[in-house]
C-alpha cells in the first residue's frame, strides 16, 4: 500500500465517522405555495422562477457523492438574490467550459465585496477559487433521482 493510499484511507475513515453529525443544508428557496400540483393531469409546476430554470445532468466527478451522482438531473435557476445566499446553499459556477456544482462553505466580505468559498460534499478541501457574485451562474433548487 502506498503512502498516498494510506493517507487517503485514513482521511476517508475520519470523514465517514463524521457522517452522523448535523450537516449544513441549503436554504428553502422554493416555498410550498410555489409548488403547484395538478391531481387531474398529475403534473408538477414550480411557480415564480422566471426568467430561467434549466435541467442539467450531473457529471461523473464524485465530488458530490452521497447527494448527487453521475446521471442524476438537477433543477437550477438563475433567478435568485445573491445577497440571500447562505452557507449550505449549492451553487453552480463556471470554470472554463464546465459548470461546477458545489456547496457554499464560507461567505465573507472584503474591499471588493462579498466572496464565497465552496467545496464538494465528498471533497476534503475547499475549491481553489474565491468566488464573487459575478462568478455564480445558478442556484440548485431541486434534484431528480
Amino acid at each position: 500500500m502506498s503512502f498516498k493510499s494510506l493517507i487517503m484511507g485514513m482521511l476517508r475513515s475520519w470523514y465517514l465517522k463524521e457522517g452522523s453529525l448535523e450537516r449544513i443544508s441549503p436554504n428553502d428557496w422554493v416555498g410550498y405555495d410555489q409548488i403547484l400540483y395538478d391531481e387531474t393531469t398529475r403534473t408538477l409546476k414550480i411557480g415564480g422562477l422566471q426568467p430561467q430554470v434549466i435541467v442539467a445532468n450531473v457529471a461523473d466527478t464524485g465530488s458530490m457523492d452521497g447527494l448527487l451522482d453521475f446521471g442524476h438531473n438537477v433543477i437550477l435557476t438563475d433567478n435568485f438574490e445573491k445577497s440571500k445566499l447562505a452557507v449550505g446553499d449549492i451553487i453552480a459556477y463556471q470554470v472554463y467550459t464546465n459548470l461546477v456544482l458545489h456547496r457554499i462553505v464560507e461567505i465573507g466580505n472584503d474591499i471588493q465585496g462579498r466572496w464565497y468559498l465552496t467545496r464538494g460534499d465528498n471533497n476534503i478541501i475547499n475549491d481553489p477559487y474565491q468566488l464573487r457574485d459575478a462568478n455564480l451562474k445558478y442556484l440548485l433548487i431541486g434534484i431528480i433521482y
